[in-house]
């Protein structure tokens, strides 16, 4: 006799009792990303909202600054890496929070976001009318 088997007939005997269904209470639907600038840092949030609710900025929990939700796909660079830094500062300051850019309509492919500080200038006056209000640039 295998396992089950032996399994199966303990339950019908009322020596093992069937597990019960475990309930998923439901939760925030996912994270999201908020820069704080100053000191360098990213942390992930989650609310009890829908994620359109979500505030746009939060109170940084290392500096007390200004912390920019920048969405769930940001990829913080290193701390140390200030040409990164001050890049990821220029696009924010200027309203691009790494919102996916979608130029041609009912098209899922996005624009990659650039790679440098130098690149960055140029796509800022490439798509500044994707860009949106964030603390920093009110």
């Amino acid at each position: 006799m295998d396992k089950q088997q032996r399994m199966e007939l303990r339950r019908q005997a009322g020596y093992r009792d069937l597990p019960k269904p475990q309930i998923k209470e439901k939760g925030p639907e996912y994270s999201l990303s908020y820069v704080c600038c100053a000191c360098r840092t990213s942390n992930m949030r989650q609310f009890n909202l829908e994620p359109c609710h979500y505030p746009k900025s939060i109170e940084c929990p290392i500096c007390k600054g200004v912390a920019v939700c920048v969405g769930r796909h940001f990829k913080p660079p290193k701390k140390y890496d200030t040409a990164q830094w001050k890049k990821v500062e220029f696009l924010i300051e200027h309203g691009f929070i790494f919102q996916k850019i979608r130029p041609v309509k009912n098209c899922y492919d996005s624009v990659p976001y650039p790679e440098t500080l130098a690149q960055a200038k140029d796509f800022v006056v490439k798509y500044q009318q994707y860009a949106v209000k964030t603390p920093y640039n009110k």
